[in-house]
Order: C-alpha cells, then structure tokens, then sequence
C-alpha cells in the first residue's frame, strides 16, 4: 500500500485573536502546494483517496493537491489526522479503506515526521518541511509499523535515501 503523508503548507501565525484551527494558508503557502501539485501531476502521481485533518490550513492544502491533480472524489475531513496524529491513528484510517492504493493524508508537524521516524526507524528523527509530501510504502494490513521511502518531495529537491532526512527542521 502507497501512503501519501502530506504537510500543510505554510499558514499565517498564531496571534491571540486567532484560533488555531481556523489559521489559513499565506499566499507564499498557496503558490507553494500549486507548485507542488503541478509537480506531482508531471510525474503522474495520483491519489485513490484523499483525507485531511479538519483544521483549515490542511483542509485547503489537500483542496488545492485535489483541484490540480484532477481528483475527482472528495476531500475527506478526518478528525484523527488533527494534532495528535500518530501511527495507531493511521493505521485507522488505513484499515478503513484496505482497497486503496494511493492515499494522501494531509496533515501536521510533528505528528507527520514521527510517523516518518517511526515507519523508517530513523535514528535521529526528522520533521516534515512545510508544503513537503512523503511516499511510503507500507504493507497492506496489519499493524504497519514499518514501511520503506519511496522518495519526499520537499520543493524542488527530492529525498530518495532515508538517511537524508534525519536531523531536518521544518
């Protein structure tokens, strides 16, 4: 099974005025994951599915991932990818849909660079950048605790060796 772990891109700053969940994607945030998707669409990445947590900034990364690929399903609002999310959550939400094979889960750090540490066993860690999406292979069923990185797509530079990601900020 294909996994897509995608993170938001960059949203505006927490102020006292503004929730959390409401935070929306900067402009720069917006051109980034058009960038993006362009990008994913020239390589011929499709998605089976695609599920979002239900805070705004992922909500509209994972609406503009779906519109420029041609998408034609639904954004999927998934509670267990709000901060929090971690691998017992995505394995969930894996077992719910077992037929797919392509699924983007868009949501936070540093829920999504644990994940990537943990699939990976990546002694140091790592953290997702901004905007940046992981393909993972994982097995099918089961309790994945482990799964092998097909490539992240950090911008314009694409991470193939898992090494290359321990000790990233994002």
């Amino acid at each position: 099974m294909k996994v897509f772990l995608v993170r938001h891109a960059e949203a505006v700053e927490r102020t006292g005025s503004m929730p959390d969940a409401v935070r929306h994607l900067t402009a720069r945030g917006r051109f980034s994951v058009r960038k993006t998707a362009l990008r994913l669409k020239g390589e011929g990445i499709r998605f089976s599915r695609i599920l979002a947590s239900p805070l705004v900034r992922a909500v509209q990364t994972a609406d503009i991932l779906a519109e420029l690929l041609g998408f034609e399903g639904e954004v999927i609002p998934a509670p267990q990818l709000a901060p929090g999310f971690d691998v017992e959550g995505m394995n969930v939400i894996l077992d719910a849909f077992p037929d797919d094979a392509g699924i983007a889960l868009v949501g936070h750090e540093p829920d999504l660079g644990r994940i990537v540490s943990q699939l990976l066993s990546l002694p140091r860690g790592c953290a997702m950048p901004k905007g940046a999406v992981a393909a993972l292979v994982l097995p099918d069923a089961g309790n994945r605790l482990c799964g092998t990185l097909e490539w992240l797509l950090d911008g314009d530079r694409r991470v193939v060796d898992p090494s290359d990601l321990t000790g990233r900020s994002g």
